[in-house]
């Protein structure tokens, strides 16, 4: 395969009246989609290079690297998915531990797979190997190996590995002074060029002259070293507020690092030194490491992590999935192994999904919305130990300040960049520079499903302007004040119980659940010092957690990149209502029946997607309006108990024994509305001894040749023995229940939450569906419609 140049970069009528053929399956995300296999087909070209555990490989005649190769290889595979229990993982560990310490990279990566795979056997190796490194360094960096000349040319590839290697010591447990860190530290900051790059050693001459991958490295070095140093100096006040806030040592370095590599990338990232191949797939490495550790989704303004994918994907080799960069020579990337390598890292790593997104705000050159550089970091690593089995999560800086504005269309594609992490969080002191662009955002984000999470970092107290400015915009989105949290709301009662005397929050309730949640007091000061373990930080962690898993569900985000679709208006096809466009109809009545306003709407865009010719907009009609023999297909939801009079009753009877039908369901399992449900369909139908019944699995309903794909079963969250909700969501086999006449289901319902699944706002508390089966429920109910 030969090498690509980074210029190769590339930045669906159904009448009403009959069956239409099966739908389409609903479009799969592209790019999403072509990673996943990608990552697929690299890792069964690592299982074939495969050598008894090993994956060296003899270049001109020598062994290269001996245990490096293979460590990276180990690294590509566990990060994208391999279990440590896997036969090559274990053999590879297996040989791993044979390997003595020689080379900074072989000792560093080692450490790294010995760290990630966990098992206690190698906390010895850990230690030796973060002793070696400590060492070997000399005032420079590193060096290849053990050289203790203190002239030694040092150089930022070797430092940027053994730095990788301490911070994985670190993480398990192994303790390495200050004083080191310090002197790593000072190293990067004294090396760093005043445009904020760095090159491949310091001290002048071609080799220090600015590099795209020296200066990731230098960004990681610098944010490693202040997690590690703890270089923050705010001092906890016991409100949780502190001094200090939002002052750290080298911040305006990492700025200036992240600046440069927004104007470099990707444009750079075939670079080299004078007279050398670039290294692409090393390079895309230190930038992901450099994304995921800033937690930026954009340098530049631009998306890194799609960018490198699109690149990735078009150049990985058709016919072995391998990578690699052929040309004159030896150098790392033209070697498939650790070529390979690289590329998964980069896509698997990147790919995790990201749980948590904290809003930047302001000028260019405004801080004043990341007072706390590590909060959404350490509450992440809770809430991924604590609610989600330590599925690997990440958090993400979404930093949209460097883009032009472009309309209404520019919003809805940032939103729908948004929504692939269910919660937004932003925090400060004054939401200085604030503008119009952040409203839209965070007004589309929640209209599309997503979930605010607001806190004021020092606490209203002693910022009462962030306070004062936050109540002003959330009354301009919602046209309604914030109001207090009840004590028994599932936040303060979920996982943990939280009192509300101790952190009191306020909130926007829409529908069935609590969408933006606002603290007036201090949180984030604990998240930032990682104060889990016990007193009042404790409490701030596991209310922290509490929240994600009301906003979430306890379903975990999906990856990066996968689509999410923002609802826009669709006025020109909608003024039409072309005759045979399917129309929909929610029925009025006296049990609340509006929870759910946009159900319908989105249901029927997943429709249209599936070809079928709809109207978006659904129209609000008591049952005893005239008007509603217009419509084939009827919606009924709600969440206290329902009656309907005698001739509402009347009507409705009629317009589903002559062809209609009626789909509804509880809000969130209301066992009020499923009462009133049940005696109002025996009210209309036992004059012809019909009543609710079971819809059996094997029914049409639910067949392949309706849905094009047979549904047997659905995820949703069902009722304990005693009563409560399941904390999560289970597969289980649908359980819908009807009205037959002549045949022919007449009604369609659900004692489970269909509709709040479909406005993506479930309530933790809910019983009912997640937003992918209540759409396949509620595509089948329409298509069925149509079959008469």
């Amino acid at each position: 395969m030969r090498f690509l140049g980074i210029a190769t970069i590339a930045l669906l009528a159904v009448a009403a009246i009959a069956l239409p053929a099966p739908p389409v399956a609903r479009p799969k995300e592209e790019l999403a989609d072509k990673v996943r296999v990608a990552i697929q087909r690299g890792v069964q070209f690592l299982r074939d290079r495969e050598r008894q555990g090993r994956w060296e490989e003899d270049i001109d005649g020598r062994a290269m690297w001996t245990g490096g190769w293979t460590s990276l290889a180990l690294l590509a595979m566990m990060n994208s998915g391999v279990p440590t229990s896997d036969p090559a993982i274990q053999r590879g560990l297996k040989y791993l531990r044979t390997v003595e310490p020689n080379k900074t990279y072989v000792v560093a990566l080692q450490t790294m797979v010995f760290v990630q795979a966990g098992f206690s056997v190698d906390r010895d190796r850990i230690k030796r190997n973060v002793d070696w490194l400590l060492k070997t360094r000399i005032p420079k960096g590193w060096t290849y190996g053990q050289m203790r000349d203190d002239r030694a040319r040092g150089d930022f590839s070797n430092t940027q590995y053994a730095l990788l290697g301490l911070h994985e010591g670190i993480r398990s447990g192994v303790k390495v002074q200050q004083d080191d860190l310090n002197a790593i530290q000072s190293l990067y900051l004294r090396s760093q060029h005043a445009d904020g790059a760095w090159g491949y050693v310091m001290g002048g001459g071609p080799n220090d002259a600015p590099r795209l991958t020296m200066t990731a490295a230098g960004l990681c070095g610098l944010i490693i070293t202040g997690m590690d140093i703890d270089t923050g100096k705010q001092v906890l006040r016991a409100d949780g507020s502190a001094d200090h806030c939002g002052e750290y040592a080298a911040q305006d370095r990492v700025v200036k690092a992240m600046q440069w590599i927004g104007r470099q990338y990707p444009a750079d990232l075939n670079e080299g030194s004078v007279g050398q191949l670039g290294y692409p797939f090393y390079c895309l490495y230190g930038i992901e490491r450099a994304g995921r550790l800033s937690g930026q989704r954009f340098f530049g303004g631009k998306d890194w992590y799609r960018i490198g994918c699109e690149y990735l994907v078009g150049i990985q080799d058709p016919n072995d999935g391998s990578w690699s960069a052929h040309g004159a020579g030896f150098d790392l990337d033209s070697a498939p192994v650790i070529a390979t390598s690289f590329a998964l890292l980069f896509l698997s790593k990147g790919r995790t999904p990201v749980l948590l997104t904290k809003l930047a705000y302001g000028a260019p050159e405004y801080e004043g919305w990341n007072n706390k550089h590590n909060d959404a970091r350490h509450l992440v690593d809770f809430a991924s130990r604590e609610l989600f089995k330590n599925q690997p999560l990440a958090w993400q800086i979404f930093d949209t300040r460097g883009m032009q504005a472009g309309g209404e269309e520019r919003v809805r594609e940032l939103t729908g960049e948004l929504l692939q992490s269910p919660i937004l969080y932003f925090n400060g002191h004054d939401l200085v520079g604030w503008n119009g662009l952040n409203t839209d955002l965070l007004r589309e984000y929640v209209a599309n499903g997503g979930f605010v999470l607001i806190e004021n970092c020092c606490g209203a107290t002693h910022q009462p302007l962030f306070n004062e400015k936050v109540r002003g915009i959330i009354g301009d989105i919602f046209e309604t004040p914030l109001a207090p949290l009840p004590a028994d709301h599932p936040i303060f009662v979920g996982k943990f119980n939280v009192a509300v005397k101790q952190f009191p929050l306020e909130g926007i309730q829409q529908g069935c659940k609590t969408v933006l949640v606002y603290s007036p007091v201090p949180l984030a000061g604990y998240w930032e010092a990682d104060e889990y373990k016990s007193g009042r930080g404790r409490l701030a962690f596991e209310l922290g957690a509490n929240i994600i898993a009301y906003a979430t569900g306890l379903e975990p985000p999906k990856p990066r990149l996968t689509g999410m679709d923002v609802f826009a208006g669709d006025s020109k096809r909608e003024e039409q209502m072309r005759r045979g466009f399917l129309k929909v109809a929610q029925l009025q009545h006296n049990g609340d029946w509006h929870p759910a306003p946009k159900a319908m709407r989105s249901l029927m865009a997943e429709a249209r997607k599936s070809g079928l010719d709809v109207v978006l907009a659904t129209r609000d009609l008591a049952p005893s309006d005239p008007n509603l023999f217009d419509y084939r297909f009827v919606y009924m939801h709600g969440r206290k108990p329902v009656s309907l009079t005698d001739v509402e009753k009347k009507n409705l009877r009629f317009l589903l024994k002559s062809g209609g039908m009626l789909f509804a369901d509880a809000c969130c399992g209301s066992k009020g509305f499923d009462a009133g449900f049940r005696t109002l369909m025996e009210e209309m139908w036992g004059m012809d001894k019909l009543k609710l019944e079971p819809i059996p699995s094997d029914d049409p309903l639910f067949s392949a040749e309706l849905n094009g794909v047979a549904i047997t079963s659905v995820r949703c969250r069902r009722e304990r023995p005693d009563g409560r909700p399941e904390a999560e969501y289970r597969d289980v086999p649908p359980a819908l229940e009807g009205v037959k006449v002549d045949g022919r289901w007449v009604v369609i319902y659900s004692r489970y939450d269909i509709g709040c699944a479909l406005e993506k706002h479930p309530a933790g508390d809910c019983m009912g569906h997640t937003y992918e089966s209540a759409v396949q429920l509620g595509k089948a109910a329409v298509l069925y419609a149509l079959k008469r």
